[in-house]
């Protein structure tokens, strides 16, 4: 068991381009250390998915995030385990949802809303923009 956020849903080609852009964006805001897939190399970040990990090497790497372009995800999660990299992919969740809006893409997470203030800080940070509270998220104090 471990800290989780969960997805599924589809992210559509219509806007792909434009999510993969912004998260290139993200990516280059932030000063956390983000990996390829396995904790090394480089994020990727392609027409086809999103996959991304922390540093392996500084033992800030858990699981993959991996989103699918275009497919359906029946049901997705990444355990980040609160590592320095949980705010990365909270933001791009975030990203996620404001191309694709509840219900065609749904985010939950172990996490209450407030516990997501780290990444939703980065999302502002790179998009100049507050981050919307997924519809399946509650906040603490429910």
């Amino acid at each position: 068991m471990g800290y989780t956020h969960y997805w599924r849903g589809l992210i559509s080609s219509k806007n792909s381009h434009l999510l993969l852009k912004d998260i290139t964006h993200l990516l280059t805001t932030t000063t956390i250390k983000i990996r390829g897939p396995l904790g090394t190399g480089q994020p990727l970040i392609t027409p086809q998915s999103i996959s991304l990990n922390g540093e392996a090497e500084d033992q800030d790497s858990h699981e993959s995030l991996r989103i699918p372009i275009n497919k359906a995800i029946p049901f997705q999660f990444c355990k980040t385990a609160r590592k320095p990299y949980d705010d990365v992919v909270c933001a791009v969740l975030l990203r996620c949802l404001y191309y694709n809006p509840y219900p065609a893409f749904e985010v939950s997470s172990d996490g209450s809303w407030e516990e997501w203030t780290a990444g939703r800080e980065l999302y502002r940070k790179a998009f100049e923009a507050e981050a919307t509270m997924p519809e399946t998220m509650t906040p603490s104090w429910n």
